[in-house]
């Protein structure tokens, strides 16, 4: 069923919808989230079950409002309703329903968002990589990860676009696409009022005031929201001295606020603005720790330090530290990470503007700035001792502290009678890092070497700063030749211009002990003299530049590195699309094949070369998407289907490995590219109305993933005999590792699951006291795969299944203005691991995060009209 208050032309379905005018936009200001019901993944919202009649779905994937059924393009939409009343509580709840997307509430150890649609991503989230899935935020882009993990408040519409969308979205879109669209402000005065309690002491809540302040003229909205719930991952200490006791890990700790104002100053002006604050202040995630013993050349840095270091320090190898992490169970780890912390501080701005000339021209200017503050503690390797940690929290540290501005116009139009419309615009955008240092220590550990005044410690500060710059124009065209028949054509130019700097300091000895009478031990740098015992440590000493490996007495010239570097693309694109009108049993659908191609931005990574100790450069990459689509709504619009089959092929795939510093000896993770890759996907999504009452949605995907050539090198313990060709011999300390060229092209693409399925069924009923709706609902992930250095990816341990076992029930008053929900959750309490830090190369250790245990409560829901 066709909303009436569309207004559609009958001669012309889309016509109003592609170009509505403002007065329109007045009467219909609330009205959108209804119209966004549902997609092929999407449910309806409960309180429209029992219509006879899948309703039409309006999205603005093609910068426009258009029928989803009509848009050439794999994508998901959900309304403000539908992501509330389905329990969808944040960003990551999209991935149980929506094909092809992977994300969780955090990545590594941290709580920045890291989302990857159809196998593309980033694994990275530092200033100097950006990912391959961009994220806007009312027509905003998105461009750090911190703070990106949205939470779905007084959200009007989520879009999901699936493949890359370089034409009309730009550079870092190679995997698709998520657009937010949240409530605007309308004529009406109006509260919406939400709770929501859980196990695990989930406290979530949200308030929504919608207050006209002059008639229809000049309205405002407002809404203010917590997310909160205990960790499931607590610290053990097991009498250790060093190791926290009974702290949470795994928590949510996020609130915010968000205040607009709309103004129509007349009839063809529409002016919008929008703050939106939001804060995370919560723990890390907490890893188990897993022993991979089995990996030929695996555990480079242990078989190094464990007879020097940790065993006479500790009275234990690195493989049994790990091994007692992982005795106490999934759920029960060894942390000696303090603090505890992850926390991200992000102010957004924007002020858009639209302008009807005409019937058939209407102008948009987006004008934006979003803030973000950042910061996390890391236990990379999960052993419970300060081997490998990192942390923005130390007295040297710094928060990183990032601006980005950017501005759009936009164009949109028709002509010839609405036979040819388009979409023309120029994007600027800049962004800069002034602030933000890693500090990242290891140790120290005294009775090295049977010496108890002698201690190996390595501690450094990493400081980034970042400036990216990018220009960009685009166009689209749509040229409607017959009724039937579709062309579209686009292209859009890119621009852009990044520079790093890299900060590196190390540790002035002078400062080391508190009696100011350490010093460097003959043996090695990273080992130290303390006289005064290991009581005299300072744990804050002052950083310096360090000295220059091949002059000691000079400080080194590489301790500061600038690069600049530039790069430009064009990004096309094509598609053909047949649409179909009462055809037999197809009520309306479409057909089309699709050629796109996508750019993501090259960098600058904060590694540097064994050899030569300089930053490098890693290219962009590059992406071509042909697809071939179905959509049809059938047997009078009771079944709806769509399907996408897909081959992207890349050109310089962006993966993350781990390289090592010739300085210290301390590995960290970089950004490199595997030359040549593809994916090979099948998408169908099924929404079916076998009665009024009852709504079944089934959902598969199917995906293949090929590397054709990866290049790496991979950092081993050293051979027995004669070096082996491809490889070189690297210094650090006490003995040297060997560094080799491999060939990863063997290995799964990281985060694409191999199969995807997706089953639910809700039912109303409708009684003299209500309406009850009960739903279930089932999601299954095979092969997913989270490695990222070679021994994880042989071991196998990262790639794993995933499942999920969901129901709620729901009641609604019979005005339709109270709801309560009783909800669980991963009912069947499945346990898989959904990120961590592999670290198998250097530790014959993993870091294994898993997913949630059993969650169930409560949620109240009411609307004052």
């Amino acid at each position: 069923m066709i909303h009436n208050n569309h207004n559609m032309d009958s001669r012309n379905p889309t016509q109003t919808l592609r170009f509505p005018m403002l007065r329109a936009k007045r009467l219909t200001s609330t009205s959108l989230s209804t119209v966004i019901a549902l997609s092929g993944t999407a449910l309806f919202p409960l309180s429209a079950i029992g219509q006879a009649v899948l309703e039409e779905v309006v999205v603005t994937a093609r910068k426009r409002e258009e029928s989803l059924q009509e848009t050439p393009i794999a994508v998901s939409a959900f309304s403000g309703e539908n992501l509330e009343e389905l329990g969808m509580r944040d960003m990551a709840s999209l991935r149980n329903v929506v094909p092809n997307v992977d994300l969780y509430e955090g990545n590594g150890t941290g709580g920045s968002g890291n989302i990857f649609i159809r196998g593309v991503g980033a694994r990275n989230t530092g200033v100097n990589f950006d990912s391959g899935v961009g994220i806007y935020l009312d027509g905003v882009y998105i461009s750090r990860p911190d703070g990106a993990l949205l939470d779905n408040i007084d959200v009007q519409s989520i879009q999901v676009l699936r493949g890359p969308q370089g034409t009309l979205f730009g550079k870092n879109t190679t995997g698709g696409a998520i657009l937010y669209t949240t409530n605007k402000p309308n004529e009406e005065l109006s509260v919406h009022a939400e709770g929501r309690l859980g196990n695990y002491n989930r406290n979530d809540a949200t308030l929504t005031v919608n207050l006209p302040l002059v008639g229809d003229t000049l309205m405002s909205r407002a809404s203010i929201y917590q997310v909160k719930r205990d960790g499931y991952v607590k610290s053990v200490s097991n009498g250790e001295p060093g190791i926290l006791d009974g702290e949470e890990f795994s928590d949510i700790d996020r609130r915010g606020a968000q205040a607009q104002l709309r103004w129509l100053p007349n009839e063809d002006v529409l002016v919008d603005f929008n703050y939106f604050y939001a804060k995370a202040d919560q723990a890390a995630r907490g890893q188990n720790c897993e022993v991979v013993d089995d990996i030929e050349g695996a555990g480079w840095q242990s078989a190094l330090q464990d007879p020097f270091i940790f065993q006479p320090s500790t009275g234990q190898t690195i493989l049994e530290w790990c091994q007692d992490n992982d005795d106490l169970g999934i759920d029960k780890i060894q942390s000696d990470l303090t603090p505890n912390k992850y926390e991200a501080e992000t102010n957004t701005a924007a002020f858009n503007v639209e302008w009807d000339i005409n019937d058939d021209l209407n102008f948009k200017s987006i004008t934006a700035w979003r803030g973000t503050e950042a910061g996390a503690s890391n236990d990379l390797d999960a052993v419970g001792i300060p081997n490998l940690h990192r942390t923005n929290f130390d007295p040297n540290g710094e928060l990183q502290n990032t601006d980005a501005y950017s501005q759009e116009f936009q164009l949109a139009g028709s002509a010839f009678d609405y036979k040819l419309e388009y979409v023309v615009g120029v994007f600027a955008f800049y962004e800069e890092t002034d602030a933000g240092t890693q500090v990242s220590p290891s140790g120290p550990f005294f009775g090295t070497l049977g010496d108890p005044n002698q201690a190996f410690y390595i501690n450094q500060t990493l400081e980034l700063l970042a400036e990216n710059t990018s220009y960009s124009a685009f166009s689209q065209v749509d040229w409607n030749f017959n009724e039937l028949w579709r062309l579209t054509v686009g292209l859009r130019y890119t621009y852009e211009e990044r520079e790093l700097t890299r900060k590196f300091r190390v540790p002035d000895v002078a400062t080391l002990a508190t009696t100011g009478d350490a010093e460097e031990s003959p043996l090695s740098d990273t080992f130290f003299l303390f006289p005064s015992g290991p009581e005299s440590f300072n744990p804050d000493p002052d950083f310096i530049i360090g000295p220059d490996p091949d002059n000691p007495n000079q400080p080194d010239p590489l301790a500061d590195q600038t690069l600049k570097i530039d790069n430009d693309d064009l990004t096309p694109m094509i598609s053909l699309q047949r649409t179909f009108e009462g055809s037999g049993f197809i009520n309306s659908g479409t057909a089309y094949a699709t050629i796109a191609n996508g750019f993501q931005s090259g960098g600058i990574t904060d590694t540097v070369d064994i050899e030569t100790r300089r930053i490098e450069e890693y290219d962009p990459e590059e992406v071509w998407n042909y697809e071939i689509g179905f959509k049809m709504d059938a047997w009078d619009r009771r079944l709806r289907l769509n399907t996408a089959l897909f081959y992207t092929d890349y050109k310089d795939r962006q993966l993350t490995t781990v390289r090592i510093n010739p300085d210290t000896g301390r590995i960290a993770g970089a950004l490199i590219n595997a030359e040549s890759s593809s994916i090979t996907g099948l998408e169908i999504e099924t929404l079916w109305l076998p009665t009024d009452n009852l709504q079944l949605t089934a959902n598969v995907t199917f995906n293949e993933g090929e590397i054709d050539k990866y290049e790496d090198e991979r950092i081993t313990t050293v051979s027995a005999g004669p070096l082996p060709p491809g490889c070189t011999r690297i210094d650090v300390g006490l003995d040297v590792v060997e560094n080799c060229e491999i060939d990863r092209s063997d290995e799964d693409l990281p985060r694409l699951p191999e199969q995807i399925y997706f089953l639910a069924a809700q039912y109303t009923w409708d009684t003299d006291f209500g309406t009850v709706v009960p739903l279930l609902s089932w999601s299954y992930r095979a092969d997913v795969d989270n490695c990222f250095d070679r021994s994880s990816c042989l071991s196998g341990l990262y790639k794993v299944d995933q499942e999920d076992l969901s129901a709620r029930l729901t009641w609604f008053s019979p005005d339709q203005n109270l709801r309560i929900t009783a909800y669980g959750n991963n009912l069947t309490d499945e346990r898989y691991i959904t990120g961590g830090t592999p670290l198998v190369d250097v530790t014959e250790t993993a870091g294994t995060i898993y997913n949630i245990p059993r969650t169930y409560g409560i949620e109240i829901a009411y609307d004052w009209n």
